[in-house]
């Protein structure tokens, strides 16, 4: 009898544990989503690199705003600021989810720009910010072009897509700014 009421509850918490790992294992919707193809090292190394501009294009946009001579370079500013921080909550969250490090600021080269503005004041300031920017999105469009081209993960090609239009009308609205002065 006292092995019967033993066995009792053993077989009882057995059935319970086991319909809630069934559960456990069905609901998958809060966890991130899996991808199939690992990025390839082209992927990983376009995402290394636009979110180091992102990071640097954000800085130089807060300084834009701030020590911007015109409306035209303080607008920029603007857009630079509220469009690459978008753009690095993007990057930032398809590295987590395909298990890619980024780095943790911008290039020394990049770092150098943002001290060299830093230093610029009134229409010094936006000539060198105008220059420095139309560069860094001439470079960040073509490694966005190259990562559409010959990318491999399905993710991050999609994401490079969807940053060339915002690219082009940045380095557009530099340009133009450049023309004008």
């Amino acid at each position: 009898m006292r092995t019967r009421l033993t066995l009792l509850p053993a077989a009882v918490a057995l059935a319970v544990l086991t319909g809630c790992a069934a559960e456990m294992v069905t609901d998958t919707a809060a966890l991130a989503p899996h991808t199939d193809t690992h990025p390839s090292e082209q992927d990983e190394a376009w995402m290394r690199t636009i979110h180091e501009g992102n990071l640097a294009e954000v800085q130089a946009g807060r300084l834009a705003q701030g020590k911007g001579t015109t409306r035209e370079i303080k607008s920029i500013g603007k857009m630079l600021l509220d469009d690459h921080t978008k753009l690095d909550t993007k990057v930032t969250k398809a590295a987590t989810q395909l298990g890619v490090e980024l780095p943790t600021s911008p290039t020394a080269e990049q770092r150098a720009e943002v001290v060299r503005l830093r230093d610029a004041t009134g229409k010094d300031f936006d000539l060198d910010f105008a220059a420095g920017m139309t560069k860094a999105h001439t470079k960040a469009l073509a490694a966005t072009k190259k990562e559409v081209s010959s990318g491999s993960s399905p993710a991050v090609v999609a994401l490079a897509k969807s940053t060339v239009p915002v690219l082009q009308q940045h380095l557009s609205a530099l340009r133009k700014a450049r023309s004008a002065e």
